[in-house]
Formats: C-alpha cells, structure tokens, sequence
C-alpha cells in the first residue's frame, strides 16, 4: 500500500514539476517589447469602476495625470458604483480640472464591476481600451508602453505585468511573493501559446472586440472579469493574445492589509474557478490544487504516522526546485531578488492556503467591496 501512495504522490508532483518547467521556458520565449519610432498615435480610453475607494484615488489620479502621453489621445473614465463615502465628491472635484476624463454613476438597478465595465464601453471613445483597479498605481510610461505594443504587433488583448507593493512587512512580502508566481505563471503560459490567467489591474483590448465581450462577461461570480475576458478572447479563432514584458508597462496594487481580507480575496478568486471552460486553464487549476492538497495530506499523515514523514519533504522539496527557475527570472524581472528569502515559508503555508481559500469559496458569500456576490 505504501508503494502505491509514493507512486501515485510522485506522479501527482510530477505532472506539476513539468506544467511549472513549461511556464520558465514560456517566460525565456517571451521577448521584451522595445516600442519602435515615432511614438504611438492610437487613442486611448482608461476605465476605472470605483466603490468606496477615496482613500487610493489620489495616488491613482497623480499617476494618470503623469502619463507621457498626448493629453488628446487619453481619455480617463470613472465609474462609481453607489460609494458610500467621499469617492464622487473627489472624482467631481478632479473631473472638472482635466479636459477628457468623465465620471459616470451606476444607475440604481445596476451595480458590481461587470456592470460598470459595461457602462464605461457606452461612453468609451478609443481604439485601446486599458483596464485598471481603482487601487492601483502605473509608472509614467504605461500608456505609451501599452498603446506601442498595440500599434507595433497588433495584439488585440494585451496582459500587462503586475506586482503587489508597497510592502513592509513579513506578511506583505509572503502576499507579494505569493502574487508574483501567479504573474509569472501568467508569462509563461502565455508565452507557450496557452495563456490561462490575466491580472485585472493591467489589461489591454481592442475597444471594438471589448463592447461585444463586455456584454457577455460571466455575471454569476464577484470577480473574473480578467480571466473571463481573456477565456472569451481565447475561444475567437484568429485573436492575437500577447504578454507584454516591459518594465515600464508595470502597474503596482495593493496587498491585503489583514489575514482576513487576504483570504477573502483569495476565496473570491477561487470561486471563479467553476467558470473555467478552457481545458488548458482547467488542467493548470486542478494540477496546482491536487499538488497543494497532496502535499498538505502528506504533512498530515506524517505526523500521525500514517505514512513516512519524509514524503512530505521530499515532495516538498520537488516542488521547490521545480518552481525556483519561474521565481528567480520573475524576480529579477521586477527587480525584488530579496523576496527569494521568502520563498520556503510560502512554500510551507501555500498548501494550507489553498485548502483554506477553496473550501472559504465554496462554503460562505463571497464578498466584493462590502457586497456579497449577486447582491448590492
């Protein structure tokens, strides 16, 4: 019975070692964009759903009004959905100092960020649309890195890189780390032909194929309006589908502020699993999940005797050295080499966060800015 435990185990891990060495090498054929000359012309329209969120706002304005880009070629939009507290007033304030940017507000039977996005396509004039968080913060060269790379290769859905930060803490950089193998799975799914995940604070698409897909995005989950669109766009035969790897394209986001919001986060993210439709993204979900639990078990039955306790470092130890390669050029790529140092005490608690966050999602409400999914 044991030999077949290790088997199998080996197996399990196996599968994952090799999806993990499929994405390094995706990330090693992913060239960085270097924009060509002149500089893009296109027109650009920046959608923003807010909810409660004065507290970030500012930092996000100062970035866009600091944009290297031709001020008639950029318009911002926001769209407020019902906040509760000083976001319309300050939005109101700003609007009325910068020539082509709109707020717009939810009308009351509509709420949620699908709905938004949805508004904002009414009132949307450019040619490339970019998708942002409202707590979010892009360098001064993200529109043009973004606008270059549509102009240049004719990408008709751009996915931008994204790191979480600032940080200062031991959680901050474990959330950061964290954050980063998923961006860099992103890469380097992406860069083999199959891209599976899309980061919502940093996404590029064709303004004419985004008013049809907009209307179509799956409204039974909370969240998913990235990898949803990324999945519509990947099931249209002939779409062009491109990782943008620039630094100057980075768009930084805020980190959970509490182990609470962090698992809610993450058990939202989780949720939108069920939605999955694409095999590949389908196979890359259920290999990550099956070799977190696998490990977790192993952990279990180690300290209870049931098995060697050895089996969990070993796959413990597998598992590691398959996801360093992915980590080492994802890091040096976002200039945070230090958050190396984290890298086994995030391989120890990811199995139980994985466990946690896929049963959370499935057991309780998920909740979006104060909201329980399919409610306002």
């Amino acid at each position: 019975m044991t030999t077949v435990v290790f088997i199998l185990a080996f197996f399990i891990i196996l599968i994952y070692a090799l999806l993990v060495l499929s994405f390094f090498i995706g990330w090693i054929r992913t060239k960085k964009h270097l924009p060509q000359m002149p500089g893009p012309s296109v027109r650009v329209s920046i959608l923003i759903p807010c909810r409660n969120e004065e507290s970030n706002l500012l930092h996000l304005a100062g970035a866009l009004v600091a944009q290297d880009y031709p001020e008639g070629k950029m318009e911002v939009i926001w769209i407020d959905d019902h906040s509760t507290d000083q976001t319309v007033e300050f939005l109101l304030d700003l609007i009325q100092q910068r020539p082509g940017w709109k707020l717009i507000r939810l009308d009351d039977h509509l709420f949620g960020k699908k709905a938004a996005l949805k508004k904002a396509m009414e009132y949307a004039t450019g040619e490339l649309i970019l998708l942002t968080d409202a707590d979010s913060r892009p360098g001064i060269l993200w529109v043009k890195t973004m606008a270059g790379f549509f102009e240049d290769t004719g990408t008709d859905l751009i996915l931008g890189p994204v790191i979480l930060g600032p940080v200062s803490n031991g959680f901050g950089n474990i959330q950061k780390l964290e954050y980063l193998s998923l961006v860099a799975s992103s890469v380097g799914a992406a860069g083999i032909g199959h891209p599976i995940m899309a980061q919502g604070p940093n996404i590029g698409v064709r303004a004419s194929d985004y008013k049809v897909m907009v209307n179509n995005l799956d409204n039974r989950f909370a969240s998913g309006d990235d990898v949803f669109l990324l999945q519509a766009m990947k099931s249209i035969a002939g779409k062009k589908i491109g990782y943008l790897l620039n630094s100057d394209a980075i768009v930084s986001s805020k980190p959970a502020g509490s182990l609470s919001g962090f698992f809610r986060q993450r058990s939202r993210w989780a949720s939108k699993a069920t939605g999955y439709k694409n095999p590949f993204m389908i196979l890359t979900t259920l290999s990550v999940l099956v070799a977190n639990l696998e490990l977790l078990a192993a952990l279990i039955c180690g300290l209870f005797s049931w098995v060697p306790i050895s089996l969990f470092f070993i796959l413990l130890g597998i598992k590691t050295l398959a996801d360093l390669p992915l980590l080492i050029v994802s890091t040096r790529f976002f200039r945070c080499t230090n958050l190396l140092y984290w890298m086994i005490p995030v391989q120890v608690i990811y199995p139980l966060y994985v466990a946690v966050a896929g049963v959370l999602s499935q057991i309780t409400p998920v909740q979006w800015k104060s909201r329980e999914s399919g409610r306002r």
